[in-house]
């Protein structure tokens, strides 16, 4: 076409109509936010060692979505979702992260679902993540009954008009939002990059999501000497219609000393 200005036009691809998709359900709920910003110098002296004396690293990310899970799992209410006039509360945690996969050269971030996380020990989070990251799918979609009808969900997938109908009846179905989507989101900036430090605000279609931000040093006066301290910054995120201030207040509270009670024991490697 003449008279534009030189440029580059790329497809606009179905992946990232998807993710559009998901935002614009996340956009229409009522979103509240809690900035907090903890210390975990602690924490990360405790992972390293761990990496040090067994040759298999921890990452920080598992540790956090263990934390996360554990105090999601002490009050079943943080994942509830509507049902109508009813709340529907489901025992298991199933939480949805972000992992980076290597498909035909490129880093692809996707997502990828924990599965009744609460039964989980952190080593064992550590190893699926890492196992997760091998494959070779790029699909929204992580369940055993949606590969099982892979051929109906990729054509629903791919059609723009049906893929917004399902995810309209996914929103209001919260049965078939925990099979496709989770019941919990996490997701970390610190996955993907380093020195991020700063909050992230995130959209999400869950009740409740944790969003990682990054870690910056802080000199701080431990004993009367001035000592490097990292301190993580977290987002979390909750649907105002089903969660209100206090018991979110009480959650991040357990989320903290969780965080910050270290690694659980005893501190033996998943094999491989």
């Amino acid at each position: 076409m003449s008279g534009l200005p030189p440029h580059t036009a790329v497809p606009f691809s179905n992946e990232r109509q998807q993710i559009v998709d998901f935002l614009k359900i996340g956009k229409s709920k009522h979103t509240a936010y809690g900035i907090v910003e903890l210390d975990i110098t602690g924490v990360r002296d405790q992972l390293r060692r761990h990496g040090r004396t067994h040759g298999q690293p921890l990452s920080l990310t598992s540790y956090l979505i263990y934390c996360f899970v554990q105090a999601v799992a002490a009050d079943k209410k943080m994942q509830a979702y509507r049902h109508g006039k009813k709340l529907i509360y489901f025992d298991d945690v199933d939480v949805a992260t972000m992992v980076e996969r290597h498909i035909e050269g490129e880093r692809t971030p996707v997502s990828y679902i924990l599965r009744a996380a609460q039964n989980k020990s952190i080593y064992e989070i550590s190893h699926e993540i890492k196992e997760a990251k091998l494959h070779d799918s790029t699909a929204l979609i992580d369940s055993e009954e949606m590969i099982n009808k892979k051929w109906l969900y990729d054509t629903i997938r791919r059609t723009g008009f049906l893929r917004r109908w399902f995810l309209r009846r996914m929103a209001q179905n919260p049965f078939l939002k925990k099979k496709i989507n989770g019941t919990i989101g996490f997701s970390s900036m610190g996955m993907f990059s380093s020195d991020n430090a700063g909050w992230i605000v995130p959209i999400t279609p869950h009740t409740l999501t944790a969003m990682v931000g990054g870690i910056r040093h802080i000199p701080s006066l431990r004993n009367g000497v001035l000592v490097d301290r990292e301190w993580i910054s977290i987002t979390i995120a909750m649907d105002h219609d089903i969660l209100d201030g206090a018991p979110t207040a009480r959650f991040i509270e357990r989320y903290r000393k969780l965080l910050i009670g270290g690694l659980p024991e005893p501190a033996e490697v998943v094999s491989t």
